[in-house]
C-alpha cells in the first residue's frame, strides 16, 4: 500500500494514518500539508520510504520514528520540522536507513547552515545529505 505526493493535500494528517500497519511507501511530497508529524508515526513499523520534504510540517521529528526498523528512505528537506533529529532515528542508519553508494540522499534534511542565520534549520548528525531551508 503507498501513497503518493505532488496530490495538492492540505491540512493536517488524519490520525487514521496511523493505522494502517501494512503501509510500506508513504510519498506526501510537494503538498501543503501541515502540523506536526505524531509520534504514532512509530506505529507504521513496515514503512520502508517516508518522503515529508516540500509540506508545511512543523514540530521536530518524533523519537518514535527509530521504531520503523525497516525505513530505508527518508526525506523532511523544505519542512518547517526543525529541533534535532533524535538519536532513535539517527540510530536506523545501522540498520537499513543507509546506502552503500556515497552519493546517495536516503535522508535528506534542511541541515545546512543558511545564508542568513548561518545555522542549518535542523541539527541532524545523521543525515545523508543536507540541504538550506
Amino acid at each position: 500500500f503507498s501513497m503518493w505526493g505532488n496530490e495538492d493535500l492540505t491540512g493536517s494528517l488524519p490520525e487514521s494514518l496511523y493505522d494502517l500497519a501494512h503501509l510500506e511507501d508513504l510519498h506526501l511530497f510537494r503538498n501543503t500539508f501541515t502540523g506536526t508529524i505524531s509520534s504514532k508515526i512509530g506505529q507504521l513499523t513496515k514503512l520502508k520510504t517516508l518522503t515529508l520534504a516540500e509540506n508545511k510540517f512543523n514540530g521536530t521529528l518524533p523519537s518514535a520514528l527509530g521504531f520503523c526498523e525497516n525505513l530505508e528512505f527518508l526525506r523532511i528537506e523544505l519542512t518547517d520540522i526543525g529541533g534535532t533529529v533524535p538519536q532513535e532515528v539517527c540510530s536506523l542508519t545501522s540498520k537499513n536507513l543507509f546506502s552503500e553508494d556515497i552519493d546517495s540522499e536516503y535522508f535528506k534534511a534542511d541541515c545546512l547552515p543558511s545564508s542568513v542565520t548561518l545555522v542549518g534549520f535542523i541539527e541532524c548528525d545523521c543525515c545523508s545529505s543536507c540541504c538550506d531551508h
